[in-house]
């Protein structure tokens, strides 16, 4: 008796320390993990369901029937699971119902935390799923086992793979009880299926009409009676996933047909063409402009060369933040205009940058480089590559800035095809460069600027100033996305580059200047480098407005309306001037705050100062990619109001 106890003990001691798939009548079920590396706290787990030919379990959204897999685990005190992920579904359809789920075999993905990775801790998870073929069968997996005791298995990572990640951006809305769902996608679409994540809303219909609109594609599935305010799910096109996240809104008509391609080429034209005069822009602009003055009486070749390298430099800037935009967005990443400001690295890289040009402008020092040729004006400066350079410059600190019609434009770009994203794009740079294009095709315009003379070296050196102010408004920028140590680590780089080039103007000594020179790259590029990313500063709440506003989140407008509360909501970000301008020229004066107030609209502000996806999803169902935007609300109005991007305080008060 006691030989046959000591049997069955060893048998089953040895089942949990080889976690041996449980066998639950219709599947064998085990627990599996991915190799990891020494001292790592995250370790890849997996939930393995082998089933028998032709049963199934399910997904997320199990469809007309089914259940979901639930899992009760017990572990020591510190450690943690996350929930499980969901691989790409497909449909089982049993007419006249339709399910959605996995036959055969499935591996769920989910994470473990660690308190201590060094450490092997026991393990044990009570596994419930629902089986299904012709009948439907509830079945328990328990297992006990430990880390150490999980099998590797090289087949996980193919599982997590099988995971929808990449982001499709789109336009969902209601009309007629039907989802309308438009989205963009450049290849013909032979089948195609959306898998919501809400259940007992939709009608599941074996096929989902698809309908080729002038510049997207529309797919309608047909809702049971109310519509959600938030739409969640798996998008599968040609065998493809993609995640699909919106918030619906009833309307007739989608943002996307609010403006036509042509009307889009327009406005993106216009808008470059203003951009010129934007505060953002003005110093390098004018800086260019000063240049051109200083080849008064000169050729007219060169000043045809030169203007027409700026123009490249600004039409192959544009082109390729388009680029850039629908890679990252082909990749699940979600950005829109300005989105480079978003990372602190490009942002203290920007803030030295432009005052090492100030420094350059101020001192008159040659480093020789294209950029810092801004400040040799009047020196018979022949670098064309130096005019390309500027105006590559002048777009990347355009970004910050959105200039009138620019928003619309840019909205309807970044929500259509590759094919129409980037002659929209195209035309918002030849705006842009518009007044140097006049001018390489009239050179002779150069003969009624004012003459070359002293005058222009102190106008140069003054701004130098513009230069500083510049460079300050980024650190101010940086202090929003880094923390102080980050802040005041920059600051030092600045001293230490200050005194280098003070170094430079009073040697004259060639070796110790290209010495100093490297000695401030090498002190720039450990200084971007250190920049912790991971250390962004999370509290994106710090007040960046002199108006008092109240957090925003993305139900908060569906909330607000059911309350038939008035609302004003400012999408805005630290690095954007252009909101920055309108906070203070309109937003935070006494008479609005009053008018708000009085009238009990709801002032909220959506700060977009570091990268929030939330946001980006709000700004993309209404036709935006960048802020500012500003949408406004109250009881009687049939759809929320878009106010201009350029606000004044009359202005303003007008449209509330």
């Amino acid at each position: 008796m006691k030989l046959k106890s000591l049997l069955i003990s060893s048998f089953l001691w040895s089942s949990i320390i080889l976690a041996a798939p449980v066998d639950t009548g219709h599947a064998e079920v085990s627990i599996i993990k991915s190799e990891q590396s020494d001292n790592s706290r995250i370790v890849n787990l997996g939930i393995k369901m082998d089933m028998k030919a032709g049963w199934h379990t399910y997904w997320i959204n199990p469809g007309d029937s089914g259940g979901v897999i639930d899992i009760e685990w017990t572990l020591p005190d510190g450690n943690e699971t996350s929930d499980v992920s969901y691989p790409s579904p497909h449909k089982i359809p049993y007419p006249p119902l339709m399910t959605f789920g996995y036959e055969d075999y499935v591996i769920f993905p989910l994470t473990l935390s660690l308190d201590d990775p060094n450490q092997d801790i026991p393990i044990s998870a009570k596994i419930d799923f629902l089986i299904c073929a012709d009948v439907c069968i509830p079945e328990t997996a328990l297992i006990q086992t430990s880390l150490n005791s999980i099998k590797n298995d090289i087949e996980l990572n193919t599982w997590i793979n099988k995971v929808p990640s990449v982001l499709l951006p789109n336009i969902a809305s209601v009309n007629d009880n039907n989802l309308e769902l438009r989205f963009s996608f450049n290849e013909v679409i032979e089948n195609i299926y959306f898998f919501p994540e809400q259940e007992n809303i939709f009608i599941y219909n074996l096929n989902q009409e698809l309908i080729k609109e002038q510049n997207n594609w529309l797919l309608k599935i047909p809702l049971i009676s109310d519509s959600p305010s938030n739409l969640d799910g798996i998008l599968i096109i040609n065998n493809q996933s993609f995640v699909i996240k919106s918030q619906l809104e009833e309307s007739s008509s989608s943002a996307m047909d609010s403006i036509s391609i042509w009307q889009a080429l327009i406005f993106a034209f216009i808008g470059g063409l203003i951009l010129n005069i934007m505060p953002c822009v003005f110093p390098i602009i004018s800086l260019k402009a000063l240049s051109f003055v200083s080849m008064g009486g000169g050729s007219t070749r060169k000043v045809r060369l030169h203007a027409l390298n700026f123009c490249l430099g600004v039409i192959i800037s544009f082109l390729a933040i388009a680029l850039a935009i629908l890679l990252l967005q082909k990749g699940g990443t979600m950005v829109g205009w300005g989105f480079q400001l978003q990372s602190p690295v490009i942002v203290a890289f920007l803030a030295v940058l432009m005052f090492v040009i100030g420094l350059v402008l101020l001192t008159d020092i040659n480093i020789g480089t294209s950029l810092t040729r801004l400040g040799s004006v009047g020196n018979n400066d022949s670098s064309y590559l130096g005019s390309f350079m500027t105006g590559v410059l002048a777009v990347i600190v355009a970004s910050p800035c959105t200039a009138p019609f620019m928003g619309a434009a840019i909205g309807y770009a970044l929500i259509q095809p590759s094919a129409i994203t980037v002659p929209i794009f195209l035309s918002l740079g030849v705006g842009f460069s518009l007044p140097y294009l006049l001018l390489a095709l009239f050179p002779s315009l150069i003969t009624r600027m004012p003459r070359p003379g002293e005058w222009m070296n102190t106008l140069k050196e003054f701004f130098a100033f513009p230069m500083f102010a510049t460079s300050l408004w980024l650190l101010w920028v940086f202090s929003f996305q880094t923390t102080t140590e980050s802040l005041i680590s920059l600051l030092i780089t600045i001293l230490l580059v200050s005194t280098i080039f003070w170094i430079i103007t009073k040697s004259k000594s060639k070796t110790i200047r290209i010495l100093s020179i490297v000695t401030v790259f090498i002190i720039i590029s450990i200084q971007l480098s250190s920049i912790n990313t991971s250390q962004v500063n999370a509290n994106t709440n710090k007040p960046i407005s002199t108006t008092s506003s109240e957090a925003w989140n993305i139900n908060i407008e569906n909330k607000l309306k059911e309350l038939d509360q008035a609302y004003l909501i400012n999408f805005t970000a630290a690095w954007c001037i252009t909101c920055q301008a309108n906070d203070k020229l309109a937003l935070s004066k006494p008479a609005v705050k009053a008018y708000l107030e009085e009238n009990d609209i709801k002032y909220i502000k959506a700060d977009w100062t570091n990268r929030d996806n939330d946001i980006l999803k709000i700004l993309t169902e209404y036709g935006r990619t960048g802020v500012p935007l500003y949408l406004y609300w109250k009881p009687g109005l049939d759809q929320t109001l878009i106010l201009p991007a350029v606000l004044t305080e009359e202005l303003l008060l007008n449209s509330l």
